[in-house]
């Protein structure tokens, strides 16, 4: 158990403690003096007391996955709840600290069942210990922060935070999102021009309990098939000292938003991410148009054998992405056509340990990360189901069009053609249970590829499967 459970206990058994005494005459009077002297003049104590942020946040989650034919079948419960505290800014300065607690209430076996193996439930609690239903507790944020301006529009912050960039991001499909460790700055000062970037040196993924080396976090998860067909072994065997992330948006003209963001790992890859989106209004229809590059090039060059190897030497991948949307801001209602095509020039790669990609035709519980030669078009529909949009609809159909799951070099996860249809509501309640928020998520995915083997390699967790989702949170 480590230090972040003890200190939520020692501050939960504080609290028992007080209430408890509060009959005590003798300690009454001591505990007044002590807050007297905390909330007298211009004191430190005072400022934080005062006016620093406490917050909560308790989660349910529950996940359920049927598979093909008689393949096996999964669901989980999961509960959880965790504190932050944010202090006010005191001289330009700021510190965050949160941590997270999860338990595992009920669920079938996730552990690994040869020749078969869990995907999505056991991301709700630890992929590295599936057994593990108690000790699950994180320390999240942790960091300071210095503001350049009164504005506090700019900053730079050192320690543990949560980070979200088009690539690396919360991934927040599960009990807790991905954590980051390093410098991290973002300069908004400017009217059309904004900076941000920094370097990581560890991170904690989702669906983990622990902090790695940015080297050892990849591979955690399902490492694939290398490009030579055999069963690939990199975890362990990645060695980089970092990652360094870029970005400069510049918006040159009103509704024109223009954004490039760089990753690079030393060792590993380059990655380049270009993205302009335009927006047009026309009365009360909102019109927007985008379009995303994504270019990565392999700066590996060792002498692993190819099983170990996360990229291989001189491999490169060049993808793009575009959107068309349609809003009615009078009812927000929102419809928009999506289409991707990564280039049969190599697989697109970056470690999901790290994020989700952001191409337009992203799809919750599922991803085109390992791929190559790939064409998608999705299509969504966002709306609120009510006047006071409280409850709302997220409809998306999409289909995808993988390489043949023979095709090693091009198809890391030996995924076929599909299609799918996600089906996502949400409520927000108000009044007494303000900051109480409910989420189901429906999601099916069918095969698209004739005569497809019948294997578990093919089909369990990736095609001919109903999967749902139930979460409920709170915040206080």
């Amino acid at each position: 158990m480590n230090r972040f459970l003890v200190g939520l206990l020692v501050i939960i058994s504080t609290t028992l403690y007080s209430n408890a005494q509060q009959q005590d005459p003798s300690w009454s009077a001591r505990r007044a003096i002590i807050d007297k002297k905390c909330v007298e003049g211009d004191s430190l104590c005072n400022v934080l007391h005062k006016l620093g942020t406490f917050e909560g946040h308790i989660r349910s989650f529950f996940m359920a996955t049927t598979n093909h034919k008689d393949y096996p079948d999964y669901y989980a419960l999961a509960t959880g709840g965790g504190l932050g505290y944010y202090s006010p800014i005191i001289k330009n300065f700021q510190v965050g600290m949160s941590g997270f607690i999860i338990y595992n209430n009920a669920s079938s076996h996730l552990g690994p069942q040869p020749p078969f193996s869990n995907r999505y439930e056991i991301g709700l609690f630890d992929v590295a210990h599936p057994d593990n239903h108690q000790d699950l507790d994180r320390l999240e944020n942790l960091y300071a922060r210095y503001y350049f301006s009164q504005e506090k529009h700019s900053y730079l912050q050192f320690g543990k935070f949560h980070l979200k960039t088009p690539l690396i991001n919360l991934q927040d499909g599960r009990m807790r999102p991905n954590l980051q460790e390093g410098l991290w700055a973002e300069w908004s000062n400017w009217k059309k021009i904004k900076l941000k970037g920094g370097w990581l040196w560890r991170t904690s993924p989702r669906s983990t309990i622990q902090w790695f080396t940015i080297g050892e976090s990849i591979g955690i998860y399902p490492n694939g098939r290398s490009v030579n067909g055999t069963k690939a072994t990199y975890a362990g065997n990645v060695k980089t000292s970092g990652i360094a992330i870029g970005n400069i948006g510049i918006n040159p003209v009103k509704g024109l938003d223009v954004q490039a963001w760089n990753y690079y790992v030393p060792q590993l890859f380059n990655t380049f991410l270009p993205k302009v989106e335009w927006k047009r209004k026309q009365g009360q229809i909102q019109w927007l148009a985008g379009v995303q590059y994504v270019w990565q090039q392999s700066l590996y060059n060792d002498t692993l054998s190819i099983q170990k190897q996360y990229i291989s030497k001189n491999e490169q991948s060049h993808t793009f992405s575009t959107r068309l949307s349609r809003t009615d801001l009078s009812q927000g209602d929102e419809w928009s056509i999506n289409y991707t095509r990564i280039t049969n020039k190599g697989r697109f790669l970056f470690p999901r340990e790290w994020g989700v990609e952001s191409f337009y035709t992203f799809m919750y519980r599922e991803r085109m990360e390992g791929s190559g030669d790939v064409h998608a078009v999705m299509i969504q529909n966002q709306r609120p189901l009510d006047t006071s949009k409280k409850l709302s609809l997220q409809s998306q159909a999409g289909i995808f069009w993988m390489p043949s799951v023979n095709n090693s070099s091009l198809n890391k996860y030996a995924m076929p053609s599909f299609y799918q249809a996600n089906l996502r509501a949400r409520y927000k309640f108000t009044g007494f249970f303000q900051g109480l928020q409910a989420d189901v998520l429906y999601v099916y995915k069918g095969n698209l590829q004739k005569d497809l083997e019948e294997s578990p390699v093919y089909y369990h967790n990736k095609v001919d499967i109903h999967h749902l989702s139930v979460v409920v949170d709170y915040y206080f």
